[in-house]
């Protein structure tokens, strides 16, 4: 089994954990279990509860080397939050490969990514390792006794206005071997060998904001998950919930941050409307900046103008909504018949801390055709026109079969289209050319793949086999398929040309009669 490495930035990005820091020192072992974690700035009345998700262990070979292996029991679970599931969004390629060790997976994250995977892992239905309730805000840095050395899940429970509330989970490997440092962990040749700091500890924080929760639509219809076509333009809302805690601050700084893909066309400053929880509006109260482009992807922030006005929306989830249209980046170049998608996140950072991630995914998709005469050489110069399902409404302009006789559409929806061929090559007939219809269906488990269905060409020249669809050029008559409805319409053809010979023939005979 192959095993890639954790990231040489895990610290960095545990740090990054909505709020959650590693230490800079290792938990000391504790005598009962022999490993423990360590929680520092501990708040009053909150419990800690650690689950070990992965284990770690030392390589017996190279003691510089550190295995990773997942918890069987949370092998389900983790695949979800890493996106390994049927319906995520990881590679089919690491599906497969991290199919059998998702924690191996989960190693090489990025900070953003262990941020979203953390926030994600769910801790429903698992069996604790211990748990540590504090009494003294800030102060303690206590031990949890945990069963062994690996990594773990570290959930925050409290209870605030008689309602139980849930804090930022932290994502936090133990010491192993009672070592400090670095560690190497084991890889293979194609990935090579980095390092990552297991010491065991993480600093609390009690009042990270819980993270906002995005939604997309088309019109009127959801399609977050699902597609549209480039050009669309798809509406998005923020929803942010600002932390009861803010009540208690005369200031409290707070930014709303939203990231988009490559792909989405954001409007300007002035596009933008953010309303609180009786639906004012209160964009005024916010400054908003924008970087990027449709090209490369934009970042646009939303930061409370005066940290004097927070505390008045204490507990209010605010709303920001906004439309971006569906560019031509957002297609997949490489190959029509992948999947493109545009992604678009928001975080929270209150009072200087990072909240989790909420995102969308929106998919489009696309087909492709191969021009062929009937010995199965490839032909240039097809021309097409892709339309709607009605066949009246083209879209976008012709496409032109090249030197290896393919065509290509993409970032397309879900849905139906018609293919028309409006021009056949130099040599071929220009009466026999085939219309059809393809549908694109998303497959529900895994949302970047597709189905591609074709029928309704009459002429029996459009046929779909091992996924490739082929579309056939012939010279005469002759040429069209003796099968199905295409000979049906052949020999119509040909019915037709005899009868009307027959009718040639008789006016002829009746000249010669008179």
């Amino acid at each position: 089994m192959k095993m890639r490495t954790l990231f040489a930035g895990i610290v960095a990005a545990a740090t990054m954990l909505g709020g959650m820091a590693i230490g800079a020192t290792s938990a000391q072992a504790d005598g009962a279990t022999g490993t423990t974690i360590t929680v520092n700035n501990s708040q009053s009345g909150h419990t800690y509860t650690p689950y070990k998700f992965a284990n770690l262990t030392v390589d017996p070979n190279d003691t510089t080397k550190v295995e990773v292996t997942t918890v069987a029991q949370w092998s389900d679970a983790v695949k979800k939050a890493a996106g390994l599931d049927d319906g995520g969004n990881a590679t089919p390629e690491d599906k497969k490969l991290y199919a059998n060790n998702p924690a191996a997976y989960v190693a090489t994250l990025n900070a953003e990514h262990l941020r979203e995977f953390a926030q994600n892992l769910s801790a429903t239905g698992k069996t604790a390792d211990g748990t540590a309730t504090f009494v003294t805000d800030g102060q303690s840095s206590a031990s949890i006794p945990v069963s062994g050395e690996g990594w773990y899940l570290v959930t925050d429970s409290f209870t605030k206005d008689g309602k139980p509330m849930t804090g930022v989970n932290a994502i936090v490997a133990t010491t192993i071997n009672g070592r400090t440092g670095d560690f190497t962990v084991v890889g293979d040749a194609g990935t090579g060998q980095v390092n990552i700091h297991a010491l065991g500890q993480f600093n609390a924080k009690n009042d990270a904001p819980q993270p906002p929760t995005k939604e997309v639509k088309l019109g009127t219809a959801d399609v977050n998950g699902k597609s549209a076509s480039v050009g669309d333009t798809l509406s998005f809302t923020i929803n942010v919930p600002v932390p009861a805690i803010a009540a208690g601050y005369d200031e409290y700084p707070f930014t709303i941050t939203d990231t988009a893909s490559k792909g989405l066309k954001m409007p300007s400053i002035s596009g933008y409307e953010i309303t609180d929880a009786d639906k004012n509006p209160i964009t005024s109260k916010f400054t908003i900046t924008q970087s990027g482009d449709a090209a490369n992807g934009t970042t646009t922030t939303f930061t409370v103008t005066d940290p004097k006005n927070t505390p008045q929306y204490a507990g209010q989830t605010l709303v920001v909504t906004y439309n971006a249209m569906v560019t031509e980046d957002a297609k997949n170049t490489e190959d029509a018949k992948n999947a493109g998608s545009v992604d678009n996140s928001a975080t929270i950072t209150a009072n200087n801390v990072v909240s989790g991630i909420g995102t969308t995914k929106v998919y489009n998709y696309g087909f492709s055709l191969t021009k062929k005469n009937k010995d199965g050489d490839n032909l240039k110069g097809a021309v097409f026109q892709l339309y709607d399902k009605s066949g009246n409404s083209p879209i976008g302009s012709t496409v032109s079969t090249g030197d290896n006789g393919d065509a290509a559409w993409s970032g397309l929806a879900e849905g139906t289209y018609t293919v028309k061929e409006t021009k056949a090559p130099d040599g071929y007939s220009q009466q026999f050319l085939p219309t059809f219809t393809v549908t694109i269906t998303q497959n529900q488990k895994d949302h970047a793949e597709t189905t591609v269905t074709i029928k309704g060409d009459t002429f029996g020249l459009a046929t779909k086999s091992n996924g490739d669809i082929t579309v056939l050029n012939v010279k005469n008559v002759s040429q069209l398929p003796l099968t199905g409805a295409a000979g049906t319409v052949m020999f119509t053809v040909v019915a037709l040309l005899v009868a009307a010979a027959g009718v040639t023939l008789a006016v002829k005979s009746r000249q010669r009669v008179h």
